[in-house]
């Protein structure tokens, strides 16, 4: 798979499929057996300071000060200013009035914030996230995608794995499908997206008595909030259209494709078969 800069990446499969090990090969703490990652067409490593790396386990040290760890990191990774960036940045996720506090003092969510600030605080080129919206609330997880949103546009390399479908499917411009360690697919989220032939015809009547039409039952259509969704494949939908209208008072009818947790089920279903 190919991960581009200034676009964000995002490394999808089911529990057990590899993706930490994959993330971990590529952060070198494990070595592959075989097969080759390489950083701008070559395998020499990126100096560790281009690199952001957020596992999915936290290692932050509990016993010292939210300011301290942030400081000892920035120390590590000879980041100039420190003190002033690592204010800035606790200001910005809502945590300078923490910044006394132990990490073991802090909610799950606000060690996960603060593992976030440490992975980007030397404005890494390279960043890695494995599960970052982990224990973050709606507010949050906003806040990190718009701080995402801004790295990418600054020419970032971004890759994140996460099981939120709608989080990929939201922020996403790439994304590679893993199962048991086998690549299932990979492309832009669009390509994936419209690629896939599981699409169903989502027909609201005018009238719900007319969703026990008969026509829907020899179509095995699945009936939910007051609509018939229908699958189609790669049947002519306008000939479909007008068959129903002509047996139907119709509210609305539309093509309902499938959306990216539906698409990944089906191929990961489809892979273990």
């Amino acid at each position: 798979m190919n991960v581009q800069a200034g676009r964000i990446f995002g490394f999808l499969g089911p529990n057990g499929a590899g993706k930490t090990t994959a993330i971990r090969m590529l952060m070198n703490i494990i070595m592959p057996d075989t097969g080759s990652i390489l950083f701008d067409g070559s395998d020499k490593r990126p100096a560790p300071h281009l690199i952001g790396y957020l596992p999915e386990e936290r290692g932050l040290y509990q016993k010292i000060s939210v300011f301290e760890t942030l400081q000892y990191f920035a120390h590590l990774r000879n980041v100039q200013a420190a003190d002033q960036k690592i204010i800035n940045m606790l200001e910005r996720f809502d945590l300078v009035s923490r910044k006394q506090s132990k990490v073991n003092e802090l909610s799950k969510g606000n060690q996960q914030k603060l593992q976030f600030i440490n992975t980007i605080l030397h404005d890494p080129q390279y960043i890695v996230l494995d599960e970052p919206f982990s224990g973050l609330d709606p507010v949050n997880q906003l806040l990190l995608k718009e701080i995402l949103e801004e790295m990418k546009q600054a020419g970032k390399t971004i890759i994140f794995s996460s099981h939120q479908m709608d989080q990929v499917e939201k922020l996403c411009d790439d994304v590679a499908l893993i199962n048991k360690g086998h690549m299932v697919t990979s492309g832009t989220l669009s390509e994936i997206m419209s690629s896939q032939t599981n699409r169903q015809l989502q027909v609201t009547p005018v009238s719900e008595l007319d969703l026990n039409h008969k026509y829907f039952l020899t179509r095995n259509a699945e009936i939910r909030s007051g609509s018939a969704f229908i699958q189609i494949g790669d049947e002519n939908k306008q000939q479909l259209i007008s068959e129903i209208n002509a047996l139907i008072d119709i509210r609305s009818i539309r093509v309902a494709e499938p959306g990216l947790e539906d698409i990944f089920i089906q191929l990961v279903t489809g892979a273990d078969q």
